[in-house]
């Protein structure tokens, strides 16, 4: 596409099983005017046939010549490749509902903002059979409380649209070997420390399925969950189950905290004015945490990339 309103980044490896369906639920977008920017951290697999048989020119495969085993190097390349007036990161694993990428459009102008973050619905790990019978957990993720910018809330890089303008105002993503904590955390923090003007809308537009919470689902290559609920994107009433399925999640998780877990209710308000004191002083306060639990930058991410097998 020579003038694509929308440039979306997706960083991959070696999983070509997943990112077909992410892929997909870009092209089943009711909105059409993109460029999907696919790049292959060195991959060997049939990522790069997989892409092609899609057929579509407005994707376009690059692979890196070298592996870096990370999501950040591939996402500043497919940035600095960026055509688009909006920029939207899509992780190999996640999906898009089909009225996404128009939404957020509108929010952007309406709104006067630089930056989204839309909540998500995140899919816990799951048995076939539990699928087939609906017995699987979903809870909403990348909610920031009452529209603020919180750092105390894990926002998937797949659930961001932003100006392609405000790049060079935030620079790229760092590597994982200089952080304590996850690259894509680091660089919204920076974003946030910036200025540049946040908005959060109060609606869904991503279904995520992370990886990393699924032992070996990079060696697996096959993925049940995604062929399922991409067949299922535009089923309402699957989608609102997922939402009950969501806020019966939340409340259980609050009186677990309120009535059986009332020490970690304590810490965490314990925790408030240091993190307070730590944005101040513009440290995340995921840095100390991790810095204090794995003692070595790096060390975080590849417990989790261990966990899935890579």
């Amino acid at each position: 596409m020579e003038n694509p309103l929308i440039s979306i980044i997706t960083a991959t490896f070696n999983s070509s099983h997943m990112l077909k369906y992410a892929i997909r639920s870009v092209i089943d977008s009711d909105f059409a005017n993109w460029e999907m920017i696919i790049v292959g951290d060195c991959c060997t697999d049939d990522t790069a046939e997989s892409v092609e048989c899609f057929g579509d020119k407005r994707i376009r495969f690059i692979n890196l010549e070298e592996n870096s085993g990370q999501q950040a190097k591939p996402n500043n390349v497919g940035a600095s490749m960026a055509k688009g007036k909006y920029i939207a990161f899509l992780n190999q694993d996640d999906m898009y509902f089909p009225s996404h990428l128009g939404k957020c459009i509108s929010d952007l102008e309406t709104h006067d903002a630089d930056f989204l973050v839309v909540p998500g619905l995140k899919i816990s790990p799951s048995k076939q059979s539990d699928l087939i019978e609906g017995n699987f957990d979903a809870h909403l993720v990348s909610v920031h409380p009452n529209g603020n910018f919180s750092s105390n809330v894990f926002s998937v890089a797949s659930c961001w649209f932003f100006k392609k303008s405000i790049l060079d105002q935030i620079g790229p993503w760092k590597m994982e070997k200089d952080l304590y904590f996850t690259p894509s955390q680091e660089w919204l923090f920076r974003a946030w420390k910036s200025g540049v003007k946040f908005h959060f809308p109060t609606r869904t537009g991503v279904l995520v399925i992370l990886s990393g919470e699924r032992k070996d689902s990079y060696k697996q290559k096959k993925s049940f969950e995604h062929a399922f609920f991409y067949s299922k994107l535009n089923d309402n009433y699957l989608k609102s189950k997922m939402y009950e399925k969501a806020a019966i999640f939340a409340h259980k998780k609050l009186q677990q905290e309120l009535f059986f877990e009332p020490k970690l209710l304590i810490k965490r308000l314990g925790g408030y004015p240091l993190d307070w004191i730590l944005k101040k002083l513009a440290i995340h306060p995921s840095e100390l945490r991790l810095f204090l639990v794995w003692k070595k930058k790096g060390d975080f991410i590849k417990y989790i990339r261990k966990n899935a097998g890579l």
